[in-house]
Formats: C-alpha cells, structure tokens, sequence
C-alpha cells in the first residue's frame, strides 16, 4: 500500500458542504496540521472543474459528501493523490478499481452510525404507519382529525434487506418494539442471524412477508436498480418500504407508480437521486403516503463526534504506515 514519502504533506478537504468541519478550527482536523497543509473548502464547489481545482495537488483527501465523484477522470486531475479518507461508509462515490490500480488506498469510518441511522429507521416506519407528518401538518392548519388508517407495531413483521451493522441494529430495534423480523443477507451468515434473533429467508419472500420492508445493502453495482416493480408486486398492498441506505438501491419510477396507484401503503425516504433534493425534482412532493428526510440518518451528536475523529485517524494510521479500514486492498 501506498504512504507518503516526504513531509509536509498537501491534505485537502474539498466537499466540506453542508459543513461537518468548518474549517481548521475544529479540533479533529487541527490534528493534521503536525502533518502537513490542511485545506478545508467548506463552499459547494461550482462544477467538476472547479472540483478538479481542489484536488490537484492532494496528496490525501477527507472526502465528506457523496457529491463528490473520486473516478478515473477525478484522479487524472490529482497525480499526487494517495489517500482518500471516506467519512462514511458508503463507498459508491469512489471508483475503488481506479484508485487499487494507481495505488491509492482508500478508507471509510465503519460503524460510526449504525445505531442512529438504525434508529431514524424505527422512527420512519413509526411515523409511516402512524401517519404522523400528516396529523402535525392538519393541526398546524387548524384541523382537528384523525388519519382514515394507522397501524399498530407489535406483532408486524419487519422484512431487512441487508444484515451489516445498520441491519442487525435495526433488527434488534425491530425485536425490541415486538416486531416479527426476517431478513435476506448476501453473506448467509446463519450464526449472526441466530444471535439476532432473525430468520434467514430467500430474498423474494422478504418482500412477500414483510408488513415493512427496510433496505440495508450497499448501491454496488449487484444491488444498484435491484428494487423495482417486480419486487413492489411481491410486496403486500398494505405494506410500506423504508429506506435510509442509498437511491440507487431503488428505481424510482417504479417506486412513484407502486405509491400512486396503491400497490404499496407508502414509503419512507432518508436517501434522494438527487442530493440536495430540490423541490422541482422532488417526486414524492404532492404525495401524502410519503415520509421524506433530508439524508439525516447518521447525523445525531454521538455519530457526529465519531464521524469527525475517524477520517482524520484514518489519515494519520495511513502516515504512520499502519493503515486501518482500507476498503480497496
């Protein structure tokens, strides 16, 4: 694996927007300034030219938002680049292949959030089946009503796609609230699903089964577009889908056609196509059997602290030559 060779060096963070930093003040990235330059951009860059303009003389970079694209055409415009520290876990912004080739080695903060987006999943599908938005939207209209359905929890079975660290915080979360909770996992891992209390089931029969389907796999190209109609005609009428792991997991129209023609209850949306989402690009906007929020999964006081401090210790293992959480070996 690469490390760098020479002191001090260029530490770039280039997507500091919406600001988790802020700048060089903040006590976590203040740690590498015994390193090097630290840069800390915390304006949205205006295209990928100006994007480009930031990374060129990276020697390592805190990459803070899945905005911002590290692929072939990126590295071509950053030949020092030799570090990518993801705060995060997800790793679909990065072209992992590229980077292995031009030996870049790339890490992510695994497990910094399990517990809040875990949480915030609970908290969605409460609020889906409860009806929630809608009862604070009428009263703050002057209405006095009640939804025409709402549901209780106990007893329903949750359906996970996905039993990684969110997903088996998620099931525990399920059990606890006295849900029924069966799951689909690419890795078949019996013994972990035993430990959480789970039933291991095919894939189709999470969606058949399920009172709520919740979407816990990562947007690689196996799973990217891979919820669908076909999975949406699986589903019970009466069930809804949540999801907190990424857009790309779903197919958005087919998603908008199972809301709007009653195939699905409703749905519950952390993750956008488009990001920040505007309102002119908003499909779920006019549709009232939809909770949305704005990507707010894994942002809670406890994750925040430890989403700041494992990047930049990712940074200084990576110096010291011991590098830890790489994803791309």
């Amino acid at each position: 694996m690469a490390s760098p060779q020479s002191r001090p060096l260029t530490i770039v963070v280039p997507d500091d927007f919406p600001i988790a930093y802020g700048g060089l003040d903040h006590r976590e990235l203040a740690r590498l300034l015994d390193y090097g330059e630290v840069r800390c951009h915390s304006t949205r860059y205006a295209d990928r030219a100006e994007f480009f303009a930031r990374i060129a003389d990276a020697q390592a970079a805190i990459n803070v938002r899945a905005y911002s694209k590290f692929d072939k055409e990126a590295f071509e415009h950053a030949p020092r680049l030799r570090m990518i520290s993801i705060l995060g876990t997800g790793t679909d912004n990065v072209d992992l292949e590229e980077a292995r080739r031009r030996d870049i080695v790339v890490t992510n903060t695994p497990a910094i959030n399990h517990v809040a987006v875990a949480e915030l999943c609970i908290g969605l599908l409460m609020a889906t089946w409860r009806n929630l938005p809608a009862g604070d939207r009428w009263l703050r209209q002057g209405l006095w009503k009640h939804p025409p359905t709402a549901h209780e929890i106990r007893g329903k079975t949750l359906g996970l796609l996905g039993l990684g660290s969110i997903g088996g915080e998620t099931a525990r979360l399920g059990r606890g609230i006295g849900m029924n909770v069966i799951a689909w996992s690419p890795t078949r891992d019996p013994d972990r699903a035993a430990r959480l209390g789970v039933e291991l089931v095919e894939r189709d029969d999470v969606f058949r089964r399920a009172d709520a389907v919740s979407l816990h796999v990562r947007n690689t190209p196996q799973f990217q577009g891979s919820v669908g109609r076909r999975e949406f005609e699986l589903m019970k009428p009466s069930a809804i889908l949540v999801n907190t792991a990424r857009a790309g997991i779903i197919v958005q129209d087919d998603l908008v056609w199972a809301l709007k023609s009653g195939r699905i209850a409703g749905a519950a949306l952390d993750v956008h196509t488009v990001e920040p989402l505007p309102l002119e690009q908003n499909p779920y906007a006019a549709l009232d059997n939809v909770v949305i929020t704005p990507h707010m999964g894994g942002t809670t006081h406890e994750s925040n602290l430890r989403s700041r401090k494992m990047p930049v210790d990712n940074i200084i293992a990576w110096i010291e030559g011991r590098p830890e959480h790489v994803v791309n070996p």
